[in-house]
């Protein structure tokens, strides 16, 4: 997919392009995920050229062989291949071995627009990433930011495969969202960007289009030179419930490619680069910028070109693609064409389950979007079927050209699909009453369960304890988010998930984040016994119907000693020199007291505490 120069720009701020030409990486990319804390060394390495990023939730391990360039593109390929690697220390035998890519060193910048052309890995458990973690050009740093342009393989918010993922974590907390494009980002090249303004805002796009968007006024926006670090990672089952999850139907092979980088920085911004490759003086590669200017207009087609292909769709598929869905689930169908094309109005398919599916997006791409909600008044089926494409007055599909698409290819039976619109069953096991009306079957959103293990908690001085907070939801559509309020400016809060620390006195959590277990540090250093009351409260919005819900408050009151204060040490060491006394009077073990002796174990306060010597018999 070709590069085009971002709003708001021009070609001659481009400053770094990537195209991925010839056969083998060059020498920008590291085969292998490092960082400013690992001081450019591999992550978890297994001492034969693999890397792993670690944690409780990756099936993959990367190895140098499964990053190869061909026909103008990186691949990052997974295959179901077993490899071992460590893991935080210890070593384990990983399912998938995959490959990654690092510019630690090699290009690494602060401010600009970055943005990647890439084709998403397609499969459950695929979790492709493209991220930004601090470089070697920021000193001591350390780890303390990261910046993810795309992490996909979300659920929740719509298919995996339609999945946006934005993400900036920060000490003081992460932002997070995540996007239903409805779009499947898996069936072609996307162009994901981030227009980068140091310490003061982070903004994302996907092919163009804002998706999200972080200032200073809610979160540290980072300052040092980030590198850029692209993987194609695979999650384990332990990713349930946030994140689609290898399983018997992931495919042997998934690759994920990227067919060009680019970077744009305004002159006299401040912004740095470290391996820029582009100049003003330098002309950029057409093919990955805007095309040349036509001088001439072109009258007509050469007589020798070829006749044009109609478009025309070579493929259905269905989101669920099996089980049975009930009233309120949703159901997105995706049509897929042998080229781009561009939607005018709102198509719509009809279905044998008497409904219909409304174009939702995908325009300019070779793949179309429609969605349906099951009602009660749809028909039993147990296969559901796409029969008919529909183009209301002034709706069109058309390439390019301007030739109408061929909509024949769109007629599929989805086996196993099944639609049951019977009522609602209720919790009793009776059903409950036939709607009277045309309108569908609703059932109030249920609130998430929020629980706590312990209620009241004690945590020593620079001790941890287990926070014992977790959330549950019935309903799989469910977005939750947990706030805690009350959190004293000596405690903080640490997840699993990622090992990122929440402090303030109102902080928000995802679900995963609390699901994967939370560690209360305290820092409290004073002489008194002060207590805190911690109140959480999960709320859910419903992806489908919008309806939001929220838990019942859970509280936990945390209680922090004092340090052992200074009274009580002298009081014990007092103690010793007086049982110290005693033996020597008693003249020691062989009636005689070696004062040199003495006079050492006096500079070694901490002798004195050995009390199990002094009040031994003596005789």
């Amino acid at each position: 997919m070709a590069l085009s120069t971002p709003s708001g720009y021009t070609s001659s701020d481009l400053v770094f392009q990537e195209d991925f030409s010839g056969t083998t990486l060059g020498s920008t990319w590291h085969n292998y995920i490092t960082s400013n804390a690992a001081k450019g060394a591999p992550w978890n390495s297994n001492g034969s050229g693999g890397s792993g990023p670690g944690g409780q939730y990756d099936a993959d391990y990367d190895m140098p062989s499964q990053v190869t360039v061909s026909n103008g593109s990186l691949n990052l390929t997974a295959v179901r291949s077993s490899v071992r690697g460590n893991n935080q220390g210890t070593t384990q035998t990983f399912p998938i071995t995959s490959g990654a890519v690092s510019s630690y060193g090699n290009f690494e910048f602060n401010g600009g627009y970055l943005q990647v052309s890439m084709k998403a890995p397609s499969g459950d458990g695929a979790w492709p990433g493209l991220w930004l973690m601090p470089g070697k050009g920021a000193g001591n740093s350390g780890d303390n930011f990261e910046i993810d342009m795309q992490e996909g393989g979300y659920t929740g918010a719509g298919p995996a495969n339609q999945a946006f993922s934005a993400h900036l974590h920060t000490p003081n907390g992460t932002f997070n969202k995540v996007i239903d494009t409805g779009v499947d980002l898996t069936a072609g090249f996307h162009t994901y960007a981030i227009d980068w303004v140091p310490g003061k805002s982070i903004t994302w796009y996907l092919d163009g289009k804002q998706m999200a968007q972080v200032t200073s006024a809610q979160m540290p926006i980072p300052s040092q030179p980030m590198e850029l670090i692209m993987d194609n990672q695979v999650a384990n089952s332990n990713t349930s419930g946030w994140h689609s999850v290898l399983g018997s139907s992931t495919p042997s092979t998934m690759q994920m490619q990227v067919d060009g980088i680019q970077l744009y920085q305004k002159s006299g911004s401040g912004n740095t680069v470290t391996g820029a490759n582009v100049s003003s003086t330098t002309t950029p590669s057409t093919s990955a910028t805007t095309p040349p200017v036509v001088t001439s207009p072109v009258t007509a087609p050469p007589t020798t070109s070829k006749p044009a292909t109609q478009p025309a769709v070579t493929k259905a598929t269905a989101s669920p693609g099996s089980g049975v869905e009930h009233v309120g689930d949703k159901v997105t169908l995706t049509l897929g064409f042998n080229e781009a094309v561009t939607v005018a109005g709102k198509p719509t398919l009809t279905l044998n389950d008497g409904s219909t599916a409304t174009y939702v997006g995908g325009s300019g791409t070779s793949a179309l979007t429609f969605q349906t909600v099951v009602a009660a008044t749809n028909t039993p089926t147990s296969a559901l079927a796409i029969t008919k494409v529909n183009l209301p007055s002034g709706a069109s599909i058309k390439d390019s050209s301007g030739l109408s698409a061929n909509l024949s290819g769109a007629a599929k039976t989805f086996s196993g699909l099944q639609i049951d619109p019977k009522p609602v069953v209720t919790s009793g096991g009776g059903a409950t009453k036939p709607p009277t009306t045309t309108s569908p079957v609703t059932t109030p959103h249920v609130a998430p369960t929020l629980s706590v293990a312990d209620h009241t908690l004690s945590v020593h001085p620079r001790g941890t304890v287990d926070l014992g907070l977790n959330v549950k939801s019935s309903d799989p559509h469910d977005s939750i988010t947990v706030n805690i309020k009350g959190l004293p400016r000596y405690e903080s809060i640490t997840d699993n998930l990622d090992g990122h620390t929440f402090r303030g006195n109102d902080i928000t959590l995802t679900a995963a984040q609390v699901q994967s277990g939370l560690t209360l540090h305290s820092s409290y250093q004073g002489s008194g016994s002060p207590v805190a009351t911690l109140t959480a409260t999960a709320t859910a919005k419903d992806s489908v119907t919008g309806a939001v819900a929220t838990s019942a408050k859970q509280t936990i009151t945390v209680t922090d000693p004092p340090v052992a204060s200074a009274s009580t040490s002298h009081t014990h060491a007092n103690h010793s020199f007086a049982l110290l006394n005693q033996y020597m009077a008693c003249g020691g073990s062989s009636g005689q007291v070696d004062h040199g002796q003495i006079a050492t174990a006096a500079s070694k306060a901490s002798t004195w505490l050995n009390e199990s010597f002094l009040t031994r018999p003596h005789s």
